[in-house]
């Protein structure tokens, strides 16, 4: 152990002494010899709200003790979701009196139609539930909002309002003014009819169909699918929008008249069918079944929440939506105090692309892709930037014009492969010290960035995670310490910073960013011998966390997997995250023989996702999360000592239902 008082340990201890609140602990001589184990927490531990997470791991014997790790976070737990592209150009009045918006490196597509923009206007923040109501071209859109409340009343685009805007990469969105008719559930009994051609038929009894059941839904295992909606009625035949599985007489059903949810900021869809909706007045796992507009009957039936007596026009025009599980009768009040917005929001449990790192690539210059594993890329990141070695700067090539950073075009179905609308010129100019592209991915820790961070996304510097070490800290390393022999540990915190894609490590050359300045680099760090080694993020690094000290930093890589992975027992499917952390310093520090207890906490929020104003950006996104309606999740811990011995830990964790209360989940790791 005598290398222990070599001039790398010696910086080491100083690291932890320079950077931690020393604070001796109550475990004299003779205490209980602490034995191997972690443990995963997760806390708050309810389905669909934030959360965070807590590692905590005892290695007795120096010999135990990690150099680096890796840690598989619980399996229903979701880090932050969403990308965003930025949105340059000038707003003015639109027709209807929208906000309209003119940006020529927006590349506006039909499937920017719902998705939620924010930013300034004339340097006025953009109001919160603001999203695309139609895309009229590719570089004009109009808002949901009215001119007047952006301040562009009256303005044309050749006034110069200038907007200075980001544009989320799905249409996963929140609205207010929601107004809702209820649904309701009776048992009948129906008789289907399966005819030659077409959809099946029913009747009922003892009381026939009629024209007020158009829209609702008959729940049956006769039918195809379990169940279908009442298209028409005729003569008390109601035709189905499926088949039957035959013809049946005298059969128990169930008719669900479907809740309607109209909202004047959201936008229904045909698009939206199928996805999850969740708000105030709607209970348990919902889904939308169909969307229509409103016409002046159903306008006048239920605005005022549902009384048809004071009933108006005043919703004809907006979208609806029908649908599943339970709904109550319900109005917006937003002139009430305190106000009752009634929010609605669609998609929130849905995964797509996330503001990354991708540096496992190849470039086929022949076909002008980025090729790489399955399962890399996926169509939410069509529209997003890209940058990087071996990428063209711009959407139009090699040359700077209105029409902004090079972004994808294109992604292969299953995800193997991307094209850029400026192209890429691949692995043939050397960018560092003479090293081709492909060897400074491989070598450098350069990489490549897809999209701008979200609005809703974590703050650069954010402090949202420590590490906590309990440790006998030699004193010919960290003077100060008492003798090793009388076992007294010290405990010390590090705090752990956030730093988002494109401003960390040699990618930061590469990534556009308006100030390279405040770029963090990763790409050197002090190894045990002091030798200079470069760190390279694993692909699909969604964030790095940055640990300062006042001699040396070291860092966690959060990555998000593309496909499954089973390590041991546990499989982890395919958007699962992982924390590498590839050289933790503490083992140099330590007196000889002696092991150490580390936690590490990663927080579910930080002050910049805080921060963030109601109905700004993606809804229900944390920094992290768990997922709405998983009772269970996996989880597993791979250390590497200094002697690059791996160990394999892993375990379950149990959780409540959405909403309950509970002070944390723990899973209790086994040694494979």
């Amino acid at each position: 152990m005598k290398a222990l008082k070599s001039r790398a340990a010696v910086i080491a201890g100083a690291v932890l002494a320079s950077s931690a609140m020393l604070v001796p602990l109550a475990a004299p001589a003779g205490a209980a010899t602490v034995v191997d184990g972690c443990s995963f927490t997760a806390n708050p531990a309810s389905g669909g709200s934030q959360s965070a997470l807590r590692v905590a791991c005892n290695f007795p014997t120096a010999s135990s003790v990690p150099a680096s790790n890796v840690i598989s976070d619980f399996s229903n737990a979701v880090w932050h979701n969403g990308a965003a592209r930025a949105i340059n150009g000038v707003a003015f009045e639109g027709v209807y009196g929208l906000t309209g918006v003119y940006s020529p490196n927006a590349h506006f597509t039909q499937a920017d139609t719902n998705r939620q923009i924010a930013g300034t206007i004339n340097g006025a923040a953009i109001g919160a539930y603001t999203n695309v109501k139609v895309v009229v071209d590719a570089n004009t859109v109009l808002l949901n909002m009215p001119a007047t409340t952006t301040g562009v009343s009256g303005k044309a685009a050749q006034d110069g309002i200038v907007i200075d805007a980001k544009l989320e990469n799905s249409s996963i969105r929140a609205g207010v003014g929601a107004v809702t008719l209820p649904s309701a559930t009776a048992s009948v009994t129906v008789s289907f009819v399966k005819p030659a051609t077409g959809n099946a038929t029913a009747t009922k009894s003892p009381t026939a169909f009629n024209a007020g059941d158009v829209g609702k839904q008959i729940v049956s295992s006769k039918l195809t699918g379990g169940s279908g909606l009442i298209v028409s009625v005729s003569s008390g035949t109601a035709t189905l929008s499926v088949t039957a599985t035959g013809s049946f007489s005298a059969q128990g059903a169930t008719l669900n008249t479907l809740g309607t949810i109209i909202s004047p900021t959201l936008g229904f869809a045909s698009t939206d069918v199928g996805r999850s909706v969740a708000g105030t007045p709607i209970s348990g796992a919902s889904t939308i079944v169909t969307t229509s507009t409103v016409d002046s009957n159903t306008s006048k039936f239920i605005t005022g929440g549902g009384n048809p007596a004071n009933g108006n026009d005043g919703l004809v025009g907006f979208s609806a939506a029908k649908v599943t599980g339970t709904v109550a009768q319900s109005a917006a009040d937003l002139t009430a105090s305190p106000a009752y917005p009634n929010q609605i929001t669609v998609g929130a449990d849905e995964i797509v692309s996330t503001t990354r790192i991708v540096n496992n690539h190849t470039y086929d210059l022949a076909n002008q892709k980025i090729v790489s594993d399955a399962g890399t890329f996926r169509g939410s990141d069509v529209g997003l930037p890209i940058s990087g070695c071996g990428v063209a700067s711009y959407a139009n090539g090699a040359t700077l014009d209105t029409q902004g950073q090079n972004y994808i075009e294109s992604v292969a179905l299953d995800g193997s492969w991307a094209k850029t609308k400026g192209g890429i010129y691949g692995n043939s100019i050397g960018v560092v010290s003479g090293a081709t592209c492909a060897q400074a991915f491989s070598a450098y820790g350069i990489n490549l960035t897809i999209g701008l961070p979200s609005v809703s996304s974590a703050v650069n510097g954010d402090v949202m995670s420590t590490v906590a070490s309990t440790l006998n800290l030699s004193p010919s390393l960290v003077p100060g310490s008492d003798a090793c022999a009388t076992n007294t540990f010290e405990g010390t915190t590090i705090q752990g910073q956030w730093y988002n894609p494109g401003f960390i490590g040699a990618s930061s050359a590469f990534s556009g960013n308006p100030s390279p300045s405040t770029s963090q680099s990763v790409s050197l760090v002090l190894s045990p011998a002091l030798a200079i080694t470069p760190v390279k993020a694993p692909t699909n690094t969604i964030g790095a966390i940055k640990y300062p000290t006042a001699v040396v930093s070291f860092w966690a890589f959060v990555s998000l997997r593309t496909s499954s992975e089973t390590i041991s027992d546990k499989t982890f499917l395919k958007d699962t995250a992982k924390i590498s952390l590839p050289w933790v310093p503490t083992l140099l520090a330590l007196c000889e023989g002696t092991g150490i207890s580390s936690e590490y906490t990663f927080q579910g929020t930080s002050i910049g996702t805080q921060s963030i104003a109601t109905g700004t950006g993606r809804p229900s996104t944390a920094l992290r999360g768990l997922k709405a309606g998983a009772t269970s999740g996996d989880v597993a811990y791979q250390p590497t000592s200094i002697a690059g011995t791996a160990s394999i830990w892993t375990g379950k964790g149990t959780f409540a239902a959405n909403g309950a209360l509970g002070q944390g989940v723990a899973a209790k790791l086994t040694l494979k």
